[in-house]
């Protein structure tokens, strides 16, 4: 294992002198939004956004126009700037002295007092993960955040920071700490990876099991790679870093690292995720339940000369509500999220390929039953031909009143490139249940 990791190095540190915008480059922007009088009680739960290394409260452009457009308003959102002490030959600041500085800024800024619940939601990018997460754990802020959404976060190291050597000025201390088995790692993921009643998730663009080679053609992040989530270096294992045990884990669309903070199906799966089931201190009411992120495989077994199709699946159920009038129902739909959709080929050696390359489409044909008190609530047949390794299918929308359990059930083939003897066919995904509150 590690002759192939050495046998990489001179590549790799090409690639980080390149790419110093790794873990999360975004133009500087003005800091934090004016912040309301101490005696003012926000309408809605604060949110605070962490950028990443070597980046600034810029990252978060797009995403605030999307969150104010979802009813916050400007006194509402805060963007944490240590810009000054991450950018390129200013990283010496350990992590955990940024979680120090989160700290006080959530305290300088009175957003625990001026909070309707006395809570905050952080949603945090990249290297941001790490300082929130180091936040919640040494400065006691598990006990006031509501919800922790990280994006692209290398919660366990990146690959990359295993190639960094001193002197090179991306390899700063931030950058050597995101070692998988730092010191600083080791004691963040030590004990409970997702400490107190904070709501936690997690978001990344690499399912996890992306080939190595070219990384061009098989990484959509090409940043947060290279670790699994036990801290296991290898070069397997694209993405898996970010997953959190105890949290809501997610795989979004095929984005690049720093895009992924401004992907529209990301944004709004975060909204509904901090949403308060009831609206109460949330612009709307929402709850999502989504069962587990599964591989599902055509015909054969490798190595195979005619190849295979895969690709990996995941079922939510979703409920929202535009209006905290609780007399009003829910709105309550079931999707079916594809990621990682491609296929083997065998010729001349037994190569991985996904779709969105050289032409092929990935085809989804399903059937989904939105279950709704044991009954079908909604039964839709949806297709989807894309270009893209990745696709979502959904039902319609139907009305569920309070105390309604629903649930999503779908059965689905894949086609991609081969002969559909080998297609993914009756695969199956479910949600879980969810009652409406």
């Amino acid at each position: 294992m590690r002759s192939h990791l050495m046998a990489l190095r001179a590549s790799v540190i090409a690639v980080l002198v390149l790419a110093s915008a790794a873990f999360g480059l975004a133009p500087a922007a003005s800091a934090a939004s004016a912040a309301a009088p101490v005696s003012a009680k926000l309408a809605h739960r604060p949110i605070v956004f962490v950028h990443g290394w070597h980046s600034g409260p810029g990252t978060w452009g797009q995403m605030i126009n999307k969150v104010e457009n979802y009813g916050y308003s400007p006194d509402e959102l805060y963007r944490f700037d240590y810009s000054s002490l991450s950018q390129q030959g200013n990283g010496a600041t350990p992590i955990r002295s940024l979680a120090d500085k989160l700290d006080a800024f959530i305290h300088d800024k009175g957003l625990l007092g001026k909070s309707p619940d006395g809570k905050i939601d952080i949603v945090a990018h990249s290297m941001g993960g790490l300082v929130s997460r180091a936040y919640l754990k040494q400065n006691g802020g598990h006990k006031t955040t509501a919800h922790l959404v990280t994006y692209a976060t290398p919660n366990h190291g990146t690959i990359l920071s295993y190639f960094c050597i001193p002197g090179i000025p991306q390899c700063d201390v931030q950058a050597r700490e995101m070692d998988a088995g730092s010191g600083f790692l080791t004691w963040l993921n030590g004990g409970t990876e997702t400490p107190g009643d904070t709501h936690y998730a997690t978001f990344r663009s690499n399912v996890g099991d992306e080939p190595m080679a070219p990384p061009t053609t098989y990484w959509c992040d090409k940043t947060v790679v290279g670790v699994d989530e036990d801290g296991e270096k290898s070069l397997k294992h694209s993405g898996r870093t970010s997953i959190l045990k105890g949290a809501d884990n997610f795989v979004s669309p095929c984005v690049g690292h720093d895009q992924i903070a401004n992907d529209e199906w990301t944004i709004d799966k975060t909204l509904h995720l901090i949403a308060d089931p009831d609206g109460a201190h949330t612009p709307k009411a929402a709850q999502v339940r989504c069962g587990e992120l599964a591989d599902h495989w055509g015909k054969g077994s490798w190595p195979k000369s005619a190849g295979w199709v895969g690709a990996h699946a995941q079922s939510c159920v979703v409920a929202t509500r535009a209006s905290n009038d609780q007399k009003q129902p829910f709105d309550v739909h079931t999707e079916l999220q594809i990621r990682g959709c491609g296929y083997w080929w065998g010729s001349p050696f037994s190569t991985w390929w996904y779709t969105g390359v050289s032409g092929v489409n990935c085809d989804v044909h399903a059937d989904g039953i939105l279950w709704r008190d044991g009954y079908w609530g909604a039964h839709d047949k949806p297709s989807s031909s894309v270009y893209e390794r990745w696709t979502q299918v959904r039902t319609k929308d139907v009305p569920a009143a309070k105390g309604a359990k629903v649930e999503g059930s779908w059965k689905f083939d894949v086609h991609a490139y081969q002969p559909g003897e080998w297609d993914v066919k009756a695969a199956k995904a479910d949600s879980g249940p969810l009652v409406i509150p």
